[in-house]
């Protein structure tokens, strides 16, 4: 990595908070301006003599060839999105925030898909940041048209919790047990590690949680968006005999039984992309050893778009290759993809107008399923064929 890149990534992750948490109000035009697609943000090792932008493209088939080791490439469903924010709840949604950034599990023959939703804050903190999400569960048979949950969601800002903020799900399976991770913070108090990054929580059915809390109370720097590796079917899978977490900014997390976690930072280079989405592996009998991540951020001068990474289970902390472009990326010509309304009259909902991420993705007959955020705003669907050996 060059030193221009070495202080692009470093001036993006800065103290392991974002300085585009808060973009600015509808009508903030620098802000409408600014999260869209700009070379100027590109960083990691990107070859720039390849294609800069995949606008227009619902898929890349020439891309996938010519790297056999990839999942790809995805269509993304016309009928999309298929979620959205529910007006006057608590996942009503705001300017830059709704209905995204969730996990999806098979779970009784039905999808689960466990979501991140937010709202205007209703919690008086010390602090300019004047949004915050909650955790909620829906249900589809189809995987297409959900119905929410609003019995037992939203599952944790509860009580003494009702100040904190809960996103961006990473859920995996071991022995009946759901375990899912996601972020939790404190907005008046971001800095203090014993409160803030990874928090854990248990289940047997996805609607009764055991809250377990903060992951790494001890940290010194920011542990947040864990990535657990899983199977095709969302079950936990153990890497060299432990259970292996990607999070972020070159930070792994091991543990021997999913509970209790220990971190270290890793010193090779790191591969692009700013934040994991994904980890998987078992996934192709033809490569055993194969273990993909796929990761969120400034991919080749989008703002945030999705890539792929590979590594080996031998030692899941050296990437071997990544694909030179993203996988999938915004695209202007779709308003639920560029910051806009996905009804007449499309107006504007987000200044997030060049960002897809995604926490959920499974195999279910014959496809992959992956479940990606559109603008932040909306949850959206792309399918990939996922032949099984």
């Amino acid at each position: 990595m060059t030193d221009q890149a070495e202080a692009v990534r470093r001036a993006f992750f800065g103290d392991g908070l974002f300085d585009w948490q808060m973009p600015g109000p509808i009508h903030d035009e620098p802000s409408w301006n600014r999260y869209t697609f700009d070379t100027d943000k590109w960083w990691g090792t990107f070859p720039r003599h390849e294609q800069p932008a995949v606008y227009g493209r619902r898929n890349d088939t020439e891309l996938f060839a010519q790297f056999p080791w990839s999942l790809g490439p995805f269509h993304k469903y016309d009928g999309n999105p298929v979620l959205a924010p529910s007006p006057g709840r608590w996942d009503q949604g705001r300017y830059n925030g709704g209905v995204h950034n969730g996990a999806v599990v098979r779970h009784d023959g039905r999808f689960v898909y466990v979501y991140r939703g937010e709202r205007p804050i209703d919690v008086k903190l010390d602090s300019h940041i004047d949004y915050i999400c909650d955790i909620g569960i829906a249900t589809s048979d189809d995987g297409v048209h959900f119905t929410k949950d609003d019995v037992h969601s939203p599952l944790f800002r509860r009580g003494e919790f009702r100040r904190f903020s809960y996103e961006d799900v990473s859920l995996v399976r071991h022995e009946g047990t759901y375990y899912l991770f996601c972020n939790q913070w404190l907005w008046e108090d971001q800095q203090n590690h014993q409160v803030n990054g990874v928090f854990l929580a248990t289940s047997t059915d996805l609607l009764h949680w055991q809250r377990r809390g903060i992951v790494f109370p001890k940290a010194t720097r920011t542990h947040r968006n864990p990535v657990v590796v899983c199977d095709p079917d969302n079950n936990a899978v153990r890497v060299n005999g432990r259970f292996v977490m990607y999070i972020n900014d070159g930070l792994m997390g091991y543990s021997d039984d999913l509970i209790h976690w220990e971190s270290e930072t890793i010193s090779s280079d790191l591969w692009p992309g700013g934040e994991g989405c994904f980890a998987l592996a078992n996934h192709d009998p033809a490569r055993a050893d194969d273990l993909l991540l796929f990761t969120g951020g400034h991919h080749h001068g989008h703002f945030y778009a999705i890539g792929q990474v590979l590594f080996d289970e031998r030692d899941p902390t050296k990437a071997i290759q990544y694909l030179p472009r993203p996988m999938l990326a915004a695209d202007p010509a779709i308003a639920h993809e560029s910051g806009r309304r996905a009804t007449p009259p499309h107006d504007r909902v987000s200044s997030f107008r060049d960002c897809i991420f995604f926490n959920g993705l499974t195999r279910h007959a014959g496809k992959w399923w992956m479940y990606y955020g559109g603008s932040e705003y909306y949850t959206c669907l792309a399918t990939s064929a996922a032949p099984r050996a």
